[in-house]
């Protein structure tokens, strides 16, 4: 996922928000040949994510500076652990320092919460969702997997999911909608449908979809909901969603629901604290 076009393109935008080619303060403050050291250390525990991201920044930079990776990647370090060393002109480094920050913060936060929410249960799939930071849907999804979740659908374009507002939004309801993706939907294309209530539940297990989602069911409600996919001919996966949190999945595992949906991995994870210090080289050339 890094290596994207679409990655590039954000490494692009942060660049020129940041103007980083047109560092002014280091400008009048560093000689053009200085060279210097600097290394990457985390601030606090995180489970370490995206490192590669910093030669991706220089590379689209433009800057030759080197750089050196000292951690493994899904790797959980402590505070004062050294992620990476970057070594070379010192206004190419002063350059990219926050944009590089910027994005590490935020790619081992993700992982960081992802890895904290999945470790409450084993067994259970936890999927990500949608709802990531705008632009960057291919970072927070890897950073969740890198986390311990599973990647659901990347875009709309990847498969069919029938949620709550293509069914309101259609005049036959329910069953008018599952017939017309059962006529017209890609032969190899899964699909799941989302249901609010049990009635949704049995048309929709008429169509035998690839998952079910249902949402913002109670536990009593999922216990019966349960009992009437055991009872189908072709039993689809069933996901659960709709604000779960963490101490829930036990619960959700015993009730027999295949995996849980949280948009939380991405919109409750906070940046964690990570800093880059800077050092004169030995000598300048």
């Amino acid at each position: 996922m890094l290596k994207s076009s679409l990655v590039s393109k954000l490494i692009r935008l942060a660049l020129e928000e940041d103007q980083a080619l047109n560092d002014i303060t280091a400008k009048l403050t560093v000689p053009e040949n200085h060279r210097s050291a600097a290394i990457v250390v985390a601030r606090e525990k995180l489970v370490v994510c995206g490192l590669d991201i910093i030669g991706r920044i220089a590379e689209e930079a433009g800057f030759t500076f080197q750089v050196l990776l000292k951690a493994q990647e899904g790797s959980e370090v402590g505070s004062e652990v050294v992620l990476a060393e970057i070594a070379g002109l010192t206004r190419e480094i002063l350059a990219a320092e926050r944009t590089i920050l910027n994005f590490l913060q935020r790619l081992c936060g993700v992982a960081m919460y992802t890895r904290h929410f999945v470790s409450h249960v084993s067994g259970l799939v936890v999927l990500d969702t949608r709802k990531t930071m705008p632009g960057w849907r291919l970072l927070d999804k890897y950073a969740t997997s890198v986390g311990g979740a599973r990647n659901h659908r990347m875009s709309l374009g990847d498969m069919i999911l029938v949620k709550n507002n293509h069914i309101d939004a259609h005049p036959g309801g329910i069953r008018a909608v599952l017939e017309s993706v059962c006529a017209n939907k890609p032969v190899s294309m899964s699909w799941e449908v989302e249901v609010r209530n049990l009635g949704e539940l049995a048309v929709a297990l008429e169509f035998a979809p690839d998952m079910i989602m249902l949402d913002n069911f109670s536990d009593n409600q999922i216990r019966d909901a349960m009992v009437t996919v055991r009872a189908s001919q072709r039993r689809p996966l069933i996901e659960v969603s709709g604000g779960v949190r963490s101490e829930r999945l036990g619960a959700l595992q015993a009730l027999g629901v295949d995996a849980v949906s949280a948009g939380a991995l991405t919109t409750q994870a906070p940046n964690v604290d990570i800093s880059m210090r800077i050092s004169a080289a030995d000598h300048e050339s």
